[in-house]
């Protein structure tokens, strides 16, 4: 029978490789120091929702940094610890020169949930009647988009309220069974602003939560480049970004800030996001690397209990506290042996040694590459352990 990765090393139930995979495994975020940064942008994100302002930050890092994977454990966190937000993921598209604002837009729009929306419409609505609320268009200052929102997200048909999500995300869609006063589309930066107003205004109203959004691989922004494009996108983002209530996380692959997206250096959006909410995650150092590495084994290889930090991240069988009497042979009962195993403890402290060497390497993503590599080469040379032989020759490849 072929040999698995899973098996070989005593992984635990649902994990196949010692890679992380964001959108799979939200909810690891492995390092103390990844989780003390962490936890002061979700405590930047609860002060923002006592006032419902919604929290703005730009968090930039170097590329294979770990941004994603953070990115995807606030999503996680701030559902988890029943943060008042909706919080919803998007990556950024390949954008060209003179792609349209709606692009991206529109991705905001479609990953709202067609069932939500008609809800919290339903029950906005409702108190309009009643007289309790008020009335959309005072909101969104907007007669086409107060026309879509209030005659087209209330219906039972699922496709009418998605085809009005694609409208208000500026998307051609023929909106004649709504109204025959609509234009085929919205494009203008302040039609993007009535939408997001509109939108956040309801969901603030009737389930006191506010729109979060995490903005991955925002560093396309700056393939936007056409004068008039760029100025068109530099106009929408000053609307979406004054806008109270709407939370809007970006998250950029640069080195520095310097090297960030030039929509996101302009004064105009610097003052309206806050200088203090521009946030560089720098590369980790040597003892970083070695304790996201020792914590990422200890979670996915049966060593014994799971820490508390991911009992709520994992399935009901990976928390099994039983160690394998094979693995405890393999490392012949010495804790050492256990703690940096599928490594002997001398080739695990090499390892940590040359992934911390160098700029192009001391990341994450470079640690879990290596680490794959070298174990496929165990399994490969029928080794349990990962000795100094193969972690030597694992440095040499490439160069």
């Amino acid at each position: 029978m072929a040999k698995s990765m899973d098996e070989w090393f005593f992984l635990r139930p649902g994990f196949y490789s010692f890679q992380i995979e964001p959108e799979v495994e939200p909810g690891l975020l492995f390092g103390s120091r990844e989780r003390k940064k962490r936890d002061h942008l979700l405590s930047e994100i609860e002060g923002a929702c006592y006032s419902r302002s919604g929290y703005k930050a730009v968090i930039f890092g170097d590329y294979g940094r770990g941004k994603t994977q953070l990115c995807q454990n606030l999503k996680f966190k701030a559902a988890h610890d029943d943060l008042p937000v909706i919080p919803i993921y998007l990556k950024c598209s390949a954008y060209t020169s003179k792609e349209p604002f709606a692009t991206l837009f529109g991705q905001f729009m479609s990953e709202l949930k067609v069932e939500e929306v008609r809800r919290v419409a339903s029950a906005y609505f409702k108190k309009v009647a009643e007289g309790a609320a008020q009335p959309i268009k005072q909101i969104t200052q907007s007669e086409q988009v107060a026309i879509a929102i209030e005659k087209g997200l209330q219906l039972p048909n699922d496709q009418i309220v998605r085809d009005t999500l694609r409208w208000l995300g500026g998307q051609k869609v023929d909106m004649t069974l709504i109204s025959n006063e609509l234009k085929e589309r919205i494009s203008d930066s302040r039609d993007f602003g009535a939408v997001m107003r509109g939108l956040v205004h309801i969901f603030r109203e009737v389930d006191g939560k506010v729109p979060l959004y995490f903005l991955d691989e925002a560093e396309r922004l700056e393939s936007v480049s056409n004068v008039d494009t760029f100025a068109q996108w530099t106009a929408a983002f000053r609307e979406l970004t004054e806008i109270s209530g709407l939370g809007l996380m970006m998250f950029i692959g640069a080195k520095t800030r310097n090297t960030l997206p030039t929509i996101l250096l302009l004064d105009e959006i610097m003052r309206r996001v806050g200088v203090a909410n521009y946030i560089e995650f720098q590369n980790p150092g040597r003892d970083d690397l070695r304790d996201f590495l020792l914590e990422m084994l200890a979670t996915k290889i049966r060593k014994g209990p799971i820490s508390s930090e991911y009992r709520d991240a994992v399935s009901a069988e990976a928390l099994d506290d039983e160690i394998p009497d094979e693995l405890q042979k393999i490392t012949g009962g010495d804790p050492k042996r256990l703690e940096t195993f599928p490594f002997e403890p001398d080739a695990f402290e090499d390892f940590v040694e040359q992934i911390a060497a160098g700029d192009m390497s001391s990341k994450p993503s470079e640690a879990l590459i290596r680490l794959k590599k070298a174990a496929q080469a165990a399994m490969k040379q029928d080794k349990r352990t990962i000795d100094r032989g193969i972690v030597d020759a694992i440095a040499q490849e490439g160069f």
